[in-house]
């Protein structure tokens, strides 16, 4: 129960996030440790979530491996109807801080960026019978040297807000692959600085237009 009063207490101040309020799903407990919020399966132990999503593109340039549905879908790997302010609020449910100093930070050399922690993000699927689990990273390849996004890279930066207005709403931005700081999580990989580099690998992606679930695997608390 405290923590469904955290929710509640964290829905309120999120409403200031729009210039307009605007009601958030009811959270509810389904077992032990484990919460519904809206399309958002929360486990509260495993410090973890995870939501509803399609496969968007197989192959080209990507610069996001999340938006919105309604968001920049040209150029994402998958796409969900879940709005970016439940998952920035799933995050802050978990205890988890954002790093808006993330941006600050990259005007310094590459490769000397503190340590920020780091969130695991993978999707699941099943297609022909059979189960499959898969990390982010390597569904993009750097097409200039052929590697894998470095593993372990994307992190909790938080969106930009202008006048109320939470950016990564506007846009659809969720998880971004080219340092966008109006998306809610972003890539800490040294080329993340460049947009024309990023491709989708088709090898290690579900089939296009299939639905996964998109799973956030946060750190343990020390």
């Amino acid at each position: 129960m405290r923590f469904l009063l955290l929710a509640y207490l964290w829905m309120q101040a999120c409403l200031s996030f729009a210039k307009e309020s605007e009601t958030f799903p009811e959270i509810t407990q389904t077992e032990p440790g484990l919460f519904r919020f809206g399309e958002i399966l929360i486990d509260q132990k495993k410090r973890k979530f995870l939501f509803p999503a399609v496969c968007n593109q197989t192959t080209g340039l990507v610069e996001y491996a999340l938006v919105h549905e309604n968001g920049k879908v040209h150029e994402s790997l998958f796409r969900t109807p879940v709005n970016p302010r439940l998952i920035h609020a799933c995050l802050l449910l978990l205890k988890e801080s954002p790093h808006p100093g993330f941006f600050k930070s990259l005007s310094g050399s590459k490769g000397n960026l503190p340590k920020f922690r780091s969130i695991q993000i993978s999707a699941e699927w099943e297609h022909n019978g059979t189960s499959h689990s898969q990390a982010i990273s390597p569904m993009v390849l750097n097409q200039n040297d052929g590697r894998q996004l470095q593993g372990n890279s994307f992190i909790f930066t938080g969106s930009r807000m202008i006048e109320g207005s939470y950016l990564a709403e506007e846009d659809g931005s969720i998880v971004a692959i080219y340092h966008d700081n109006r998306a809610t999580i972003n890539s800490m990989d040294e080329q993340s600085d460049s947009d024309d580099v990023w491709i989708a690998n088709a090898a290690n992606m579900p089939p296009k237009d299939l639905p996964v679930n998109i799973c956030f695997q946060l750190q343990s608390k020390e």
